[in-house]
């Protein structure tokens, strides 16, 4: 499956393939460990980074098996949302050589079927983008590989993340646009890590001109505006890029990157307006990175989503009427059996009554309800499973997911001690139970209930270090 991105507005953030340390970003913070799972739906577009390595570049999960990195993904693209592997990176030797395209094509056809990605993302920077024959051999096995694809009835995706200084007219991408003119799908330039770079604007500064720099604060409105606009029309010394096929690329915070840190988020929803009257229609945002929107400062501050709270009402829209009910909230288990699990979730709301919620495992619908809960039966033991749910309104209307929750059925021998634990059950002191593949003993005499899990209750069940005999 190959989510569509067509006539879509993108909010698209970088996942980071390996774990944080004490110290990563620009000032000191550190960016949090996500499961692709964790990235907020808001993020339709997420760019696994990166795919890399000497010869023909590769790419595997750093702490994930093949088949839950799959599964995951598989998951993304459920919601509707795009996974793509990025190529590259600030760091990467990229050295490809003529002979290699079918090769390339070939490792990002297995990497495809592997781990279920939706496109590939070039993310060359400095000596890498024209390294060797990176500029013929790259497009000439993007090409083969989205022909490939087109071929089952599938749209694989292209994009390109550039630094903007390299869009210049007569700049190091220019070749990338032209080689895969008709086959990429748009192109999120950065702007950002770029200093005083920047561009003359003639007309600015009343008529008399001005240089607009990426660092310039004061002026980080016109930057964006005037850019974007140089870009989507080719004009003041850049190349064409349509404006259906555009979006800027902003650091989430300032640790995400040394410049480029929007201060006042009225710029972006002002550059935006003015684009807008200028007839272009840009694509979306696009930032690095998702782990560091979740990231916290060097004093321990939590970033909190800051660029995914403050720019997905600008992509996706925040009117005052909206047409499908809020994604429910709060979906959490109840309890677990080797063959069975029970879910709960917040009540969603909308400008019209909800008819009924859905539950998703794995990306595929498994059941309704009209409550706030459901069982899951017939699973497996001791197997992993992925949920979330939407909400339907009375216009048949459904929602976005809600965020996706991870759940591992009880699993092993099963004990006649410990039978699994149930609700609207009478346990006397002493009994025993196995509950989310734990044993435990009773403490208190009670009626259990779904908020009185072994797991939580504990002046109610005492977990079991050790097995009980006899």
């Amino acid at each position: 499956m190959m989510p569509s991105i067509a006539g879509k507005k993108i909010l698209m953030g970088f996942w980071h393939n390996w774990a944080a340390g004490s110290a990563d970003g620009y000032q000191q913070g550190q960016f949090a460990n996500l499961s692709l799972l964790d990235v907020p739906k808001e993020y339709n577009v997420v760019a696994v980074a990166f795919m890399k390595g000497n010869g023909i570049p590769t790419f595997k999960p750093y702490n994930l098996s093949d088949t839950e990195f799959r599964r995951q993904v598989g998951v993304l693209d459920s919601q509707g949302r795009v996974v793509l592997i990025s190529l590259g990176g600030a760091d990467a030797h990229i050295e490809l050589r003529k002979g290699d395209e079918q090769p390339l094509a070939n490792e990002i056809i297995r990497l495809v079927e592997t781990y279920g990605f939706d496109g590939l993302d070039i993310d060359l920077e400095q000596s890498a983008i024209d390294y060797a024959d990176n500029k013929s051999v790259l497009p000439a096995a993007l090409k083969l590989v989205k022909d490939h694809y087109a071929g089952q009835g599938k749209h694989f995706i292209i994009s390109m993340a550039p630094e903007f200084p390299y869009l210049t007219s007569n700049g190091k991408y220019v070749a990338y646009l032209q080689a895969l003119e008709g086959y990429y799908d748009f192109v999120a330039p950065q702007y950002y890590n770029q200093g005083g770079d920047g561009l003359w604007v003639p007309e600015a500064n009343g008529g008399q001109g001005a240089w607009i720099a990426q660092n310039n604060d004061q002026m980080k409105e016109d930057f964006l505006f005037y850019l974007t606009d140089s870009l989507a029309s080719g004009s003041r010394g850049y190349t064409r890029i349509a404006a259906d096929k555009l979006a800027i690329g902003l650091p989430s915070n300032v640790d995400a990157a040394a410049t480029g840190y929007v201060i006042d988020p009225v710029a972006v929803s002002n550059a935006f307006k003015r684009l807008q009257d200028a007839g272009h229609a840009i694509k979306g945002l696009m930032t690095w990175s998702v782990n560091w929107d979740a990231g916290v400062s060097r004093q321990g501050v939590p970033y909190n989503w800051e660029f995914r709270n403050r720019y997905a009402p600008l992509i996706h829209g925040d009117g005052a009427e909206p047409e499908r009910p809020g994604a429910p909230g709060n979906l959490q288990v109840l309890g677990t059996t080797r063959s069975s699990v029970t879910l709960s979730w917040g009540a969603s709301s909308g400008v019209r009554p909800v008819e009924f919620y859905t539950l998703y495992r794995d990306g595929n619908a498994v059941g309704q309800s009209t409550s706030l809960g459901f069982e899951d039966k017939g699973l497996s033991a001791d197997t992993q499973y992925s949920y979330f749910v939407t909400a339907t309104d009375t216009q048949g209307r459904e929602s976005l997911p809600s965020r996706s929750l991870s759940v591992r059925t009880a699993g092993g021998a099963i004990d006649p001690s410990f039978p699994e634990w149930s609700s609207s059950q009478r346990y006397l002191r002493e009994d025993g139970v196995s509950y989310e593949g734990n044993h435990y003993l009773c403490l208190q005499e009670h009626t259990s209930n779904p908020a009185w899990t072994p797991s939580v209750a504990f002046t109610l069940w005492s977990k079991v270090l050790l097995e009980r005999h006899g």
